[in-house]
């Protein structure tokens, strides 16, 4: 099974540990844990601080990604934790609204969703920590408290799991998986990443 992981920083694998290289290595990251299992042939298509696109840039990049790899089985979309932070005003109902106009801005998704045998997987994000630290660090304005990120984690699941009905896409929530996370509060940490990549498994295992 080939698998196109279309995501963001947790995808990549960043490492927000000081002093470290930046990045998980490939046998760190879920990505490369799921690549090394029997079945699975894994294409990381992760980029730090991707929000889900909303731009034509951003839906010719993700088109881009579908091109290249006609013979995915799976397409996994796994983001909107930057839209939580990164966006004024956000809500879950608005994260599901940008997730619907990737469906109608980019007719290549379209296509792979509806074409026999292959899968368009969308993942709810992982649960932040109650204290988000890293876009203080990186020097990002986030208007989100602790109270208004846990409402939008409340009601993400079932808003982007409504998304996927209506595009006939498969759908997960990561925030049942009780991930590990770095001191950061958002990114993974090590042992979280191996938590995930079992968690992926399993529901790529569902799929076919």
């Amino acid at each position: 099974m080939k698998i196109v992981c279309f995501g963001d920083s947790n995808t990549y694998g960043f490492d927000p540990r000081l002093g470290s290289s930046g990045r998980y290595a490939k046998e760190e990251r879920w990505t490369g844990i799921l690549d090394a299992l029997d079945g699975f042939s894994v294409v990381n298509e992760g980029m730090n601080g991707r929000c889900i696109p909303d731009s034509d840039s951003g839906f010719a990049s993700l088109a881009s990604v579908l091109d290249q790899n006609p013979d995915a089985d799976v397409f996994a979309i796994l983001l909107g934790t930057n839209d939580i932070f990164m966006i004024p005003g956000i809500t879950a109902e608005r994260i599901a609204d940008r997730m619907r106009r990737v469906f109608q801005n980019v007719p290549e998704l379209r296509d792979f969703t509806r074409k026999a045998g292959k899968h368009t997987l969308i993942v709810s994000p992982a649960r932040p920590s109650e204290h988000v630290v890293f876009y203080e660090m990186a020097g990002i304005e986030s208007g989100q408290t602790k109270e208004s990120t846990a409402k939008i984690m409340d009601e993400l699941p079932n808003a982007l799991k409504r998304c996927a009905e209506e595009y006939g896409a498969d759908f997960a929530d990561a925030g049942e998986w009780d991930i590990a996370l770095a001191y950061d509060g958002i990114h993974f940490s090590e042992a979280g990443h191996r938590s995930f990549a079992e968690h992926m498994a399993a529901v790529l295992g569902r799929l076919l």
